[in-house]
């Protein structure tokens, strides 16, 4: 045997030794480390009834995709470990599978995209003083943004009973096709065929999303829960800074009331509202959006900012028992003639399928003023199966300015009928049915040619299980 492989096998030898020295059981290995995950299908096909007569009939999917058709699949995987003197490394790895399947071209679903790191964190807990830090890629979970993702680090100090405060500073934000900020710069998306299209400078430097979300946010929130004695009280108060680009201040209070053993009634109030930063300001002055279309909202004053401070007023009651459950309530928010910020995500929980993600009435930024007013009814079978129905009514007051085409920002009178099923197999596995019509109309006004009808009906399946 010559000496080059004497030297190797000794070599193996020492590392498997000084391996040993350290190895752990696969079951203490895994003693402190919880699994979850989540698998997600949604089908999503609609019918566009565009205005004037052009595309009757044509098809396309909710939500401005790109299909008439779409099957999306979406799973999460996550693991969260103990690893001693209250650190904590929490992983979790994604796969989003966009592709377009049914009709036309793409109907295929692509399989070659891998799992991406959606989120990767440290946290450190100080059980003794009620104190945590957490670091990394992680789920921001503020009033304006949701789920979404971002480069963060946050303090949460829960030593006060009923009362969480906390701190953040975020870095960076990640997004994707369900949170993309629309552009604002090109907010005409084109209608070709029944195919929607968002422009291609929506994901480039020039959009405002881009310009939006290149700064850091830092805020800090008080959350408090308190037992009243047959009814309880949930507050939140939320302050940020986006920096140079706007102060945002929200408050959300629910006031719960055991009517008896069974039946309870809720009343919410939410208020989210901003001051918009000058360097925002200057940057939607109507003669800079030179990609914007040729009949822009100028209202005769070329060097005019087109965007306003935002503020959302939403209230709703709700009562639940028996297994009834009834919402009424009533949401304001946007501007006549202006753009505001109203969220930084989508995700809003008001009445409706799509009506809140439409233009004019885009719940991240819309153009003109919106008021709606919302009913939500349903009722739950021994069997865990609900049916329900959702019914939003109101408008998005666009301005009685020169504003050219109508449809061009979204205004007009709004509503949406809908009707679900959703059914509880088990605690892990739900499913989720709903048909959504949605009708807008528009008189015409000065510069505009004339009214306009818009119907769109979609339909969406959802399968759902966590573990």
């Amino acid at each position: 045997m010559s000496k080059k492989i004497m030297l190797s096998l000794v070599g193996c030898i020492a590392l498997s030794s000084f391996t040993s020295l350290g190895a752990i059981s696969l079951e203490d290995a895994i003693k402190n480390v919880n699994f979850t995950g989540n698998l997600r299908y949604r089908y999503n096909t609609g019918i566009w009834d565009t205005w004037d007569g052009v595309d009757k009939g044509a098809q396309s999917s909710i939500q401005g995709q790109n299909a008439r058709q779409t099957h999306r699949f979406r799973v999460q995987l996550a693991t969260k470990a103990d690893i001693g003197d209250g650190f904590k490394v929490f992983g979790q790895v994604q796969y989003n599978q966009d592709a377009n399947g049914g009709h036309g071209v793409g109907n295929t679903t692509a399989t070659d995209r891998t799992f991406y790191l959606r989120q990767a964190y440290l946290q450190y807990d100080l059980a003794d003083y009620g104190t945590s830090f957490i670091w990394g890629k992680q789920e921001l979970g503020t009033i304006w943004t949701t789920d979404m993702v971002g480069m963060a680090a946050k303090a949460l100090y829960t030593g006060i009973d009923g009362l969480t405060l906390a701190a953040f500073a975020v870095d960076s934000f990640e997004r994707d096709g369900d949170r993309a900020f629309m552009d604002l710069d090109n907010y005409k998306d084109t209608i070709t065929n029944g195919t929607i299209t968002i422009s291609a400078a929506q994901n480039t430097a020039k959009s405002l999303g881009d310009f939006l979300f290149r700064q850091n946010l830092y805020g800090v929130a008080a959350i408090g829960s308190y037992d009243l004695g047959g009814s309880n009280l949930d507050t939140q108060l939320w302050l940020g800074y986006l920096n140079k680009r706007a102060f945002f201040y929200a408050l959300d209070v629910v006031y719960g009331l055991d009517i008896d053993q069974d039946l309870n009634y809720t009343l919410q109030l939410s208020y989210l509202g901003n001051s918009v930063d000058s360097a925002l300001k200057d940057r939607m002055v109507a003669q800079k959006m030179t990609s914007a279309p040729a009949n822009l909202p100028t209202g005769g004053n070329a060097d005019e900012t087109l965007i306003a401070n935002g503020n959302l007023i939403n209230l709703m009651g709700t009562l639940k028992g028996y297994g009834f459950d009834g919402s009424l309530g009533g949401v304001l928010y946007g501007k006549k003639g202006k753009f505001t910020i109203n969220r930084l995500d989508d995700s809003f929980l008001a009445g409706g399928r799509e009506i809140f993600y439409v233009k004019g009435s885009n719940i991240m930024n819309s153009f003109g003023q919106n008021t709606f007013g919302y009913v939500k009814a349903g009722y739950t079978l021994p069997s865990d199966l609900r049916l329900g129905v959702q019914f939003v009514y109101g408008s998005t007051q666009a301005g009685d300015r020169n504003i050219g085409n109508a449809e061009y920002y979204g205004g007009g009178g709004k509503m949406e009928a809908v009707a679900e099923v959703s059914y509880n197999y088990t605690k892990n596995l739900d499913f989720l049915l709903w048909y959504s019509y949605l009708d807008v109309k528009a008189k015409a006004e000065a510069g505009n040619p004339g009214n306009y009808d818009s119907k769109i009906n979609t339909v969406r399946f959802q399968a759902f299980y966590k573990f």
